[in-house]
């Protein structure tokens, strides 16, 4: 009787855990050259929507549009909305989340790499989260980071190339470095940029 009950309720585990969606994504660690070169465009933008809909295809996406504060790279217009896959649909009590597709909070600020979009419409930040900077202010100045030592990531540009700031931040740390000033650092996108044409 025991083993029947066990059986069963097994069985309705499985039945639940396959009728939910999940799904995860690895991403090797990036470089910052790396992050400029595959990037279509680099831009400090403000968050103003976040939409949350089922695309042509029936999938569920999430629509984020910026107000473009300063382009980078590229040419992204005054506003510019990116496609992720996932969201939350309230209408039809649907939550579909994909682990690893960064987020962004509307009202906050970000600079962003972003791919050309796919055939599809879809533009997640190149390298998922580690091409979603998050913009903070710090007494006069501002910073970004994205949770990664930015030391480690700008490891293989040769200290000569660094903004001065940048470079002793980067350089003379006793350890990792989460943050940096965000005009060092678009300034450094922009180097980058120059070079990789």
């Amino acid at each position: 009787m025991l083993a029947r009950v066990l059986k069963a309720a097994l069985a309705a585990f499985a039945l639940v855990s396959a009728a939910v969606p999940a799904a995860a994504m690895t991403v090797r660690p990036a470089t910052f050259d790396q992050l400029v070169d595959t990037a279509a465009v680099v831009f400090e933008g403000e968050v103003t929507e976040n939409r949350a809909a089922r695309d042509e295809s029936g999938n569920i996406v999430t629509y984020t549009t910026f107000t473009v504060r300063d382009a980078v790279k590229g040419s992204p217009g005054a506003t510019y909305t990116i496609k992720q896959v996932g969201g939350t649909l309230p209408a039809e009590n649907l939550t579909y989340k994909v682990e690893g597709v960064p987020t962004f909070k509307v009202g906050e600020t970000y600079v962003v790499f972003l791919p050309a979009q796919s055939s599809r419409g879809f533009s997640s930040p190149v390298a998922m989260s580690q091409g979603r900077f998050g913009v903070t202010q710090r007494g006069n100045g501002r910073r970004v980071a994205n949770g990664r030592d930015l030391g480690e990531m700008t490891r293989q540009i040769p200290t000569a190339q660094l903004p001065p700031q940048a470079a002793a931040a980067l350089r003379n740390a006793p350890g990792p470095v989460y943050e940096l000033d965000i005009d060092d650092f678009k300034q450094l996108v922009r180097t980058r940029a120059g070079r990789a044409r």
